[in-house]
């Protein structure tokens, strides 16, 4: 694996000038230090600065040109979302009003506050400056990652963590270097340990908790405020079927705003035959005409789901847009320039998938939408790691080796015991037994860890290097809602199946459902094997017990 130093990039960018908007793309920093040469690397010109009074204590917000940025101050508080966001349950879809709603809620107190937030569906970071400190959270499932850290006795917000690291020559340590570079690196996706960073100076923020910056002390505090009480799955049909009418309403109304919100935009669904993306079809229903529906094609086991959707718009009687991803293509002559500023979008941990880059590079020049509307975050209504091991039974309560385990593959001593290190710092951190009495501690892993750690690294640092992406399940209500549902539905795709029969019974009458081929008994034979074994192994420290 390679480090791209920003002197490396800058003589990188003089020669491929054309790419330089990408760097960094929709990208936010929120500082209390000034920033000079936007012009230069790595600004380029393509962010601006807006700056914020607080109690006598200036703030910086810089936004990419991709970005958005919203502020609303009231008697007390300067408040702020950089994103989109957009709320089905007051049907809001300015980002304006959504902050009065948030100012008035706050009038009520500090939870009053989160729990209006939780109201809000999109990709986002939000929060709001008081008495010369700032309080900032990312959105629901962490799908708009965030950084945060203090270097040299100044606040750093940010979506990326190597723009600070530029900023700041920040380098990464050991630990890092080393993991990222092992054989097993790539197995399961290239996302870090623990609320790590690549960089020792910031820590991922955790969804359902805030940051609190204090400029007295200069130090970050964490707050969890959400879950604050245990969610209890229900029991009876009734009460099952009762749950997928509040999903339906939600979502119907979520993507009543979503057809709303951007309407000079080309706004699409992607669609597979898949239970996530026809869960969001179906809850369009009445809104079709709003939208656009497309699939691509990058590989031969693509084609599967992408004729399947084919065949299911056509019983909604919708145009289906389908684009192959050319094997030879002229801009993939620059393909390696591409691929080193997504790695560096990424922090730098791992190298990108050639098939996924190619797909990046080509929709970045030929878009198929302004907005993609992505079903991610659905998957929370899953019994994932219960179907991917096959196991009926977990620990009660987790500890470092096993969420090490489960994270990925890791072999080698060095790397076993600094990581159960990291995960025990991390599971202290963050959490306790009160918390997963609350809510079982594999969806949290799943919630908090996973899904900001994994997939929010990919959707900040790749994805959104093409087209913007909305994520219509990515709201709190929406999600605890799922995780009311008997666990032996969830395991069976219980959730997206009646949603879907419920709210647009012709897709279900199609008889057409794409099953997850790589998930096999086989399979999960094997990962079950791994984690009961590696879980069990511990590497001890070599360093006296006073000095470790």
């Amino acid at each position: 694996m390679s480090y791209y130093s920003k002197e490396e990039m800058i003589q990188l960018f003089k020669k491929y000038p054309q790419y330089i908007d990408k760097l960094y793309i929709r990208g936010f920093l929120i500082t209390n230090e000034k920033q000079s040469n936007l012009d230069k690397y790595p600004f380029y010109s393509n962010w601006k600065e807006t700056m914020i009074n607080n109690d006598g204590i200036e703030y910086y917000i810089y936004i990419h040109k991709d970005t958005t940025c919203y502020i609303y101050s009231d008697a007390r508080r300067t408040y702020f979302i950089i994103g989109h966001a957009y709320d089905p349950f007051n049907m809001r879809i300015n980002e304006e009003e959504i902050l009065k709603d948030l100012s008035e809620a706050a009038k009520n107190g500090k939870q009053a506050f989160w729990d209006a937030e939780s109201n809000m569906t999109g990709v986002f970071c939000t929060g709001y400056f008081q008495n010369g400190n700032i309080v900032y959270s990312t959105d629901c499932c962490g799908m708009q990652l965030v950084y945060h850290g203090v270097v040299d006795g100044k606040v750093y917000i940010t979506s990326h963590s190597k723009l600070v690291a530029d900023l700041k020559d920040l380098k990464q340590p050991e630990y890092i270097v080393r993991l990222v570079n092992n054989r097993f690196w790539h197995y399961w996706g290239t996302w870090l340990p623990g609320d790590l960073s690549p960089f020792e100076e910031l820590k991922r923020m955790q969804p359902n908790c805030a940051g609190r910056y204090r400029e007295s002390t200069q130090k970050i505090s964490i707050e969890r405020y959400y879950p604050l009480h245990k969610i209890t799955e229900v029991k009876t049909e009734e009460e099952f079927d009762e749950i997928i009418k509040k999903l339906g309403y939600i979502m119907s109304n979520t993507m009543t705003l979503i057809g709303q919100k951007w309407p000079d935009k080309k706004v699409s669904i992607s669609v597979t035959g898949g239970r996530d993306s026809m869960t969001t079809l179906s809850c369009s229903n009445g809104n079709y005409d709003k939208f656009n529906y497309f699939s691509y094609i990058s590989n031969v086991d693509e084609s599967v789901d992408a004729y399947a959707a084919k065949d299911i718009l056509k019983v909604l009687n919708l145009n289906h847009e389908l684009y192959e991803i050319p094997e030879e293509y002229e801009e993939y002559k620059n393909l390696d320039v591409f691929k080193k500023i997504m790695e560096c979008n990424a922090g730098c941990i791992g190298h990108n998938n050639e098939n996924d880059a190619k797909k990046r590079l080509y929709f970045s020049q030929n878009p198929p939408c302004d907005v993609e509307v992505k079903s991610w975050v659905n998957e929370m209504g899953r019994g994932w790691y219960w179907n991917k091991y096959n196991k009926n039974k977990f620990p009660k309560y987790p500890y470092a080796s096993y969420w090490r385990t489960m994270h990925k593959v890791y072999v080698l001593p060095y790397l076993i015991r600094e990581t159960d290190k990291v995960f025990k710092h991390y599971l202290k951190k963050y959490y306790n037994k009160d918390i997963f009495d609350r809510i079982s501690w594999l969806e949290l892993y799943f919630w908090e860890f996973a899904w900001s750690g994994g997939e929010g690294v990919f959707l900040t640092s790749e994805h959104r290097m093409t087209y913007d992406i909305t994520v219509p399940f990515n709201n709190r209500k929406y999600v605890e809602l799922m995780l009311k549902a008997p666990l032996n539905k969830r395991k069976v795709e219980g959730i997206p199946d009646a949603l879907i029969t419920y709210m647009e019974p012709r897709i279900t009458e199609t008889g057409i459902v794409i099953k997850d081929i790589s998930h096999t008994d086989l399979r999960a034979f094997i990962v079950r094997v791994y984690l009961e074994i590696f879980s069990k192994i511990r590497i001890p420290s070599l360093l006296p017990r006073g000095k470790r």
